[in-house]
């Protein structure tokens, strides 16, 4: 695997060359199982067919078992490794990841390229995984565990539940775990001078919550949005905006509807994924 620095905040990789022998592997494993079988119904349906059910045994010369053997063990089982080699060698060259300053950039697809970009504040677990063909080949593989479901999902239709931050054949992922962590810390952390204003004492915190809440929703109450129109303009879903901007789909339904005013740093976000300016969204009356 080659691992760089793209910059000073950012870091990035590909998947190491044996992941291509792992999965060689494991498709080799399962493939020599299906062409057994055929390869034994094969021989005795060619018995069954020159022997006339058995009934009147003749002498089967052996360059038939052969034939048997080749057509329907070695050509399948040599035509399917061909494509599977080419085919990870693809993904292999396909695959990259960037851990950026704000944001997680996968890169892959053989016949279809797919780039995605996973915030840090989307990011719910972080999973190492080092299974007995892992472990064969010295590789892990990270899964990145998001708030949004859509990618699994759609990855589920396809036969293939993978979660949407999915990084296999890694040599080293704790380098990767140490940068992520490092990202959502940093984003989580509360800014110096804030720390004894915020929710103290402890027993007063649920109270502040709520008020805090309230007081948000009660804000919304003078403000007039036109996300939904404007999100509609350009065909795009409420869910869709809530999974291209990091918040659930009930904070972009609260907003449409005018319920509380938004964070300065959401209504950018919002208005650069509608394509338009903050005043075109929000207005007070």
């Amino acid at each position: 695997m080659e691992n760089k620095i793209i910059d000073k905040s950012s870091y990035g990789g590909t998947i190491s060359k044996d992941y291509r022998s792992k999965e060689m592997l494991k498709s080799a494993i399962n493939f020599f199982l299906i062409c057994t079988g055929i390869t034994l119904i094969a021989w005795f349906a060619t018995v069954m067919v020159l022997t006339d059910g058995l009934e009147n045994p003749i002498y089967i010369p052996i360059i038939v078992y052969v034939w048997v053997v080749v057509f329907a063990f070695v050509i399948p089982f040599s035509f399917f490794m061909i494509i599977e080699y080419l085919y990870l060698t693809a993904y292999l060259n396909a695959f990259s990841y960037k851990i950026k300053e704000n944001t997680i950039v996968l890169r892959h697809g053989v016949f279809t390229k797919k780039k995605a970009t996973i915030p840090y504040t989307r990011i719910q677990n972080i999973n190492i995984v080092n299974g007995v063909f892992d472990r064969m080949f010295k590789t892990y593989t990270v899964k990145i565990e998001t708030a949004g479901a859509a990618a699994a999902a759609a990855s589920a239709q396809h036969g293939v539940a993978k979660p949407e931050g999915y990084i296999p054949g890694l040599k080293d992922p704790n380098i990767i775990g140490r940068k992520i962590k490092e990202m959502m810390t940093k984003y989580s952390q509360v800014p110096s001078g804030l720390e004894d204003k915020i929710f103290k004492p402890e027993e007063l915190a649920f109270d502040n919550f709520i008020s805090y809440i309230m007081s948000k929703m009660r804000e919304g109450e003078n403000l007039q949005t036109s996300i939904r129109d404007r999100r509609e303009q350009i065909n795009k879903s409420a869910a869709e905006l809530a999974e291209e901007v990091g918040v659930p789909l009930q904070t972009i339904k609260y907003l449409e509807e005018g319920k509380y005013n938004p964070s300065l740093a959401l209504a950018y976000k919002i208005a650069q994924v509608l394509n338009c300016s903050v005043e075109d969204l929000f207005k007070i009356i």
